[in-house]
């Protein structure tokens, strides 16, 4: 069987999975980022980003349907620092976005997901030579929520995120970057 059969044959088993039950949930999380881009011009400035977020923090609203699809949305707040030639300050940024995932259940209590998101972020600069800018962003996620009873869970997530940033002073804070999540969902 060449590729593509084989391609198309994995994606009809991983959509027709049996799906995770109709609820609302209400997922918290805290992990950490490590940002694509940690050297940048900011404000006209060569600044350097600390690789990792110092706190990521999100908070999000799903609403869950029979077949597995999931949508809603999430807030995302991170703080880095930035240091360039006029000093040390802090890049504190906020995201919103709205979700889409799919949600399977290959054993009791433990539903695999994969998603996708579209927002804005909002990035303030201060301490240095900033100001606050808001741009696009676009999500790719996946990971494995556990249910521990009928209305709470672990919750895991891996996030890439694309997110060029909004312009300050004529120039984009890129915080784009990679994470790892945990919290927990709860679920009614």
């Amino acid at each position: 069987m060449n590729r593509p059969y084989r391609l198309t044959a994995l994606a009809i088993l991983a959509l027709a999975a049996p799906a995770a039950f109709a609820e609302d949930a209400l997922i918290l999380t805290m992990g950490a980022t490590h940002l694509a881009h940690t050297h940048q011009m900011v404000a006209g400035r060569d600044s350097g980003l600390s690789q990792s977020a110092n706190s990521v923090y999100g908070i999000a609203w799903e609403q869950r349907h029979f077949n597995g699809i999931a949508y809603g949305g999430e807030l995302l707040l991170s703080n880095n620092t930035i240091a360039n030639a006029s000093g040390d300050g802090n890049v504190a940024s906020r995201t919103f976005m709205l979700t889409l995932k799919k949600y399977h259940r290959p054993a009791p209590h433990v539903y695999p997901y994969i998603g996708a998101g579209l927002g804005l972020m909002e990035t303030d600069v201060t301490g240095v030579n900033g100001g606050t800018g808001v741009g696009p962003a676009v999500e790719v996620d996946g990971g494995v929520e556990f249910e521990w009873a009928h209305s709470l869970g672990f919750y895991t997530e891996l996030r890439g995120i694309y997110a060029p940033g909004g312009v300050i002073y004529g120039t984009r804070v890129n915080m784009s970057g990679v994470g790892l999540y945990g919290g927990v969902s709860l679920l009614f």
